[in-house]
């Protein structure tokens, strides 16, 4: 049996005294899990007091989604929730996955130190030199970096819904890359052209 016994309670006083804000039987205060606001509209809560014992990250990371909202709250004509991150996370579908090309190896284990097995010391051993080739081999190296949705593609659709007409895309380079796997050198070429640009151009100077 384990007993949660970290003696931390919320004592709010009367630090609520007057406000809508409401609380929750266990002593922790009612907020919206996306912008953090409270029933007081101007009061925004986030850490233990929203969530009860945590760990210290979410706290942090609370604190810096409600930091936000309180500065959208205070500036006229600001919505608390449009063009936010709500960190929905899909799961990859990996029943749809063809990896019959692919390596399939297994991952490395550690060795295990019996004579810890039975204490609190980390039974668990290093890779050896062998491992640790086996397991680096492993990367499919699928050439995938970075996926962020907030990156510009170019699609243009950011002229579209730019009420104040600030935003215009002019086609510079009519470039059309061949395969993937010659990508980089096709972007090398224009790196040399650009590098020697911007040197001749810092010689003048």
């Amino acid at each position: 049996m384990v007993l949660s016994a970290i003696g931390q309670s919320i004592r709010w006083g009367d630090l609520l005294k007057g406000s809508k804000a409401e609380l929750n039987p266990n002593g922790t205060v009612k907020a919206d899990e996306f912008t953090y606001q409270t029933a007081q509209p101007d009061l925004f809560a986030g850490g233990d007091a929203l969530t009860g014992p945590k760990f210290c990250i979410d706290a942090i990371a609370a604190g810096k989604e409600a930091a936000i909202s309180l500065h959208r709250f205070v500036q006229p004509g600001q919505s608390l929730t449009l063009g936010r991150d709500r960190r929905i996370h899909k799961a990859l579908n990996k029943k749809n996955l063809a990896l019959d090309q692919f390596d399939r190896t297994l991952r490395q284990r550690p060795a295990v130190n019996t004579e810890y097995a039975l204490t609190a010391r980390d039974s668990r051993g290093t890779f050896t030199e062998e491992q640790v080739k086996a397991e680096t081999a492993r990367c499919l190296g699928c050439g995938a970096t970075k996926v962020d949705q907030y990156l510009c593609i170019g699609c243009g659709q950011c002229t579209t819904k730019c009420k104040f007409d600030a935003i215009s895309l002019e086609r510079r380079y009519d470039v059309q890359f061949g395969a993937f796997e010659q990508m980089p050198i096709q972007v090398a070429k224009y790196a040399v052209k650009r590098t020697g640009k911007i040197l001749a151009s810092a010689a003048k100077k």
